[in-house]
């Protein structure tokens, strides 16, 4: 009961987040009637991309149910038509702004809150060294706190190693590029790679996490942790927590680019 509520909560999440996070691409759209063209132009994206991943789906022989529930496309299509209108209402940058304005303290905190992590992770294996080699003691849970902490250090950082561009990006083209082109480069990667890649272990984890969940799943060892669960729930929420500074990354892209257009110098100047 529990994997197939959270396999509805997350083709739910999936069908609304993907057209959101296409709202930064959309806002690109200029010229005359701006709001309507990026509301058309979200709508036009969202339909090709979950076109061509259905058509995709349903020829790749290792894909199984490729036909999403009919619920599903009225969600999709809910959603997307919300998200239009208050692009068009409001202007895809400017709603897009709004929308990273909520999310970058949220990844921000977090990040730095990963650094309490850090020092327990320290504190916790000097005791395990000193309690295991002079007083001869051993404790498993306190071996398995160092892995979720250390798990959790990575997991629930990596949005915000992101956002500061603290990442290791290997660097060929874009230290010499301008402004533009970096960002044309960020915005590019993160609809190519990391929003792809990103709602893909968010549908791949979902049932991973709820059996998980599902079974109140424990350590293997009996004096361990028994909240094997709470770790697995890192992967939804570091996805999620990258997703979000992946957004935030998209967002400033299309700011500079759309600030920095030939037309747009050319009327500054």
């Amino acid at each position: 009961m529990l994997t197939a509520t959270g396999d509805f909560l997350m083709l739910t999440l999936w069908c609304v987040l993907a057209p959101a996070l296409l709202v930064p691409a959309a806002s690109l759209v200029g010229g005359r009637g701006e709001g309507g063209a990026q509301a058309a132009a979200l709508i036009a994206l969202t339909t090709v991309i979950f076109a061509a991943a259905y058509f995709f789906a349903d020829a790749a022989v290792d894909l199984t149910a490729a036909s999403p529930p009919l619920y599903t496309l009225g969600v999709l299509a809910g959603a997307t038509l919300v998200l239009a209108g208050l692009v068009r209402t409001q202007g895809g940058l400017q709603l897009s702004l709004a929308i990273s304005a909520a999310l970058r303290p949220i990844v921000s905190a977090t990040g730095k809150a990963t650094g309490l992590f850090v020092l327990a992770m320290a504190l916790i294996q000097f005791t395990v060294v000193v309690l295991r080699y002079v007083f001869g003691w051993n404790s498993i849970l306190l071996q398995e706190s160092v892995t979720y902490l250390h798990g959790g250090i990575f997991l629930l950082a990596a949005g915000y190693a992101l956002l500061t561009n603290d990442h290791v990006r290997v660097d060929i083209f874009y230290g010499s590029a301008t402004p533009r082109r970096r960002a044309m480069i960020d915005l590019f990667g993160a609809y190519a790679f990391l929003f792809p890649f990103l709602l893909l272990v968010l549908a791949m984890s979902a049932p991973y996490v709820a059996n998980s969940w599902a079974a109140l799943e424990g350590s293997t060892e009996q004096s361990g942790i028994q909240a094997v669960f709470l770790l697995k729930s890192l992967i939804p929420t570091f996805a999620s927590l990258l997703l979000a500074a992946g957004f935030v990354l998209a967002t400033d892209a299309a700011r500079i680019i759309r600030e920095t257009a030939p037309g747009r110098a050319t009327a500054a100047a």
